[in-house]
């Protein structure tokens, strides 16, 4: 007769299963936790702020969204945030967000140091807005993390997807806001 599983061995690939569920469920997510239909302008704030309203001084984009002086969290992982630009021109804005975007997704994707990603991102459009930028960037990937293989068999390998995805970013001294790109502003730049 076959012996049962012993109940520390049983809990421990119990609670792999679930961590390994929670990295592919982060794969699904489109970086803001209420999902999104595209259409959204939400601006992420820090704790103990409260955004401010366009009063002349905050730029508004397209979409009247008002951009406060904040910076949008930035998930836990091996990348950090890029220093923002000394100078902020078109061209450092439009690198300083796509790695900004490359690293945040990266984080994302990641879970250990089991997990390899593979990301590829793409800045669409660069404006000057009032005194900083909006820069519209995608990015598309996926990772695969597996783990160390155990006495009773191999690892499972969970991989999650990162479909495409577009955000707006607004950056000026003060400000890194990211929101979930319109459709309307997707067809202009495919357009």
């Amino acid at each position: 007769m076959p012996r049962a599983p012993h109940s520390s061995t049983r809990r421990a690939f119990l609670a792999g299963t679930a961590s390994a569920g929670l990295a592919a469920l982060a794969g699904c997510l489109d970086g803001s936790l209420g999902g999104g239909t595209g259409t959204e302008t939400t601006v992420a704030t820090t704790p103990g702020t409260t955004p401010k309203t366009d009063s002349g001084t905050h730029p508004t984009s397209a979409t009247g969204t008002s951009y406060p002086d904040t910076e949008v969290a930035f998930p836990g992982g091996p990348k950090s945030r890029p220093e923002r630009p000394d100078e902020l021109t078109r061209a450092t804005a439009r690198e300083f967000v796509h790695e900004h975007e490359y690293n945040w997704v990266y984080n994302q994707l990641w879970y250990s140091e089991h997990t390899e990603v593979d990301l590829s991102c793409e800045v669409h459009s660069v404006e000057q807005v009032r005194d900083g930028y909006e820069v519209l960037v995608s990015c598309t990937g996926y990772s695969n993390t597996g783990g160390e293989s155990t006495e009773n068999g191999t690892a499972t390998q969970v991989h999650a997807d990162w479909f495409t995805q577009w955000f707006v970013y607004y950056v000026d001294a003060d400000t890194i806001a990211r929101r979930q790109a319109t459709e309307d502003e997707k067809d202009e730049a495919q357009g």
